[in-house]
């Protein structure tokens, strides 16, 4: 198991990290329900990474945030 991964899955807003690469998926993290990823899908709390760098990077505190409540902008 990798310790990067570990590191990743101990972060508060993470709430799993399945490791699929050996069935030919993908590294598939999911957020907690109040996160989701900032960039390319809003709403977004389960994103792929490729490799285990992309992984970290992407799982960074700067690439998520919090969920805005129903009907606050």
């Amino acid at each position: 198991m990798s310790k990067t991964l570990d590191a990743i899955r101990k972060q508060p807003w993470i709430s799993a990290v399945d490791d699929e690469r050996e069935i030919g998926n993908s590294i598939i993290v999911t957020l907690k329900r109040e996160w989701e990823f900032c960039s390319e899908d809003p709403g977004c709390g389960v994103k792929g990474f490729d490799t285990v760098a992309d992984a970290r990077s992407g799982c960074a505190r700067r690439e998520v945030q919090l969920s805005s409540p129903a009907g606050v902008k």
